[in-house]
C-alpha cells in the first residue's frame, strides 16, 4: 500500500475511519492518508505532523476520541498529543529518554499507557533514568478509541460452547 518506508511506526485511525495515521521514525513525520473502509485503500498522503528539527524520533501512537494524535518520542523524554490539525497541544514529559508507544485502556479508556525502551543506552545514561524499559500509565482528560481486529478470523476463545 506504501513504498519508499524507513522505519514503519505508530499506526492508527481518526474516529471517523476516514483517516490513518502512519509513522516513518527516521524521516521524523508523521503521515495523514484518507482511508476508505470499503476497499481498504489509502490516498491522498500528506504531513501530519513534521519533527525533522527535533533530536527527537516519533513511534508509536495512539488517536484519542477528539481525534487527537498522541506520539511517543523515542529520545524526546515525552509524548506529543497532536491536535486533528496537527499542532501540538500537549507535551507530557517522561522520566526517560525512549518512550516507545502508547495506548488507551482501563474501564473508560482514559488511561494513558506508555511503553519505554532501554536499549542502546549507556551504563551512566542507565544510572541517570533507571525507569527505563519500564510501563507507565497516566488519567486522561479525554478518552481513547477502542482496538480494532486486525480481521474477523474467529479466535479459540470466541468459538460457540
Amino acid at each position: 500500500m506504501e513504498s519508499g518506508l524507513t522505519i514503519s511506526n505508530g499506526m492508527g485511525w481518526s474516529p471517523d475511519g476516514g483517516t490513518f495515521y502512519h509513522t516513518d521514525s527516521p524521516l521524523r513525520r508523521i503521515y495523514a492518508y484518507d482511508y476508505d473502509e470499503e476497499s481498504g485503500e489509502i490516498t491522498g498522503q500528506r504531513v501530519f505532523a513534521d519533527l525533522t528539527g527535533s533530536p527527537a524520533f516519533p513511534d508509536g501512537l495512539a488517536v484519542d476520541a477528539e481525534g487527537c494524535v498522541w506520539s511517543a518520542q523515542w529520545d524526546g523524554w515525552c509524548v506529543i498529543r497532536f491536535a486533528p490539525d496537527g499542532s501540538e497541544i500537549r507535551r507530557l514529559e517522561l522520566p526517560v529518554q525512549r518512550p516507545t508507544s502508547c495506548c488507551f485502556g482501563g474501564p473508560e479508556l482514559r488511561t494513558l499507557y506508555i511503553t519505554s525502551a532501554s536499549v542502546g543506552l549507556s551504563e551512566r545514561e542507565i544510572q541517570l533514568c533507571p525507569l527505563s524499559g519500564d510501563l507507565f500509565w497516566v488519567e486522561t482528560e479525554t478518552q481513547g478509541l477502542p482496538g480494532q481486529p486486525f480481521d474477523d478470523t474467529p479466535q479459540p476463545d470466541d468459538r460457540p460452547a
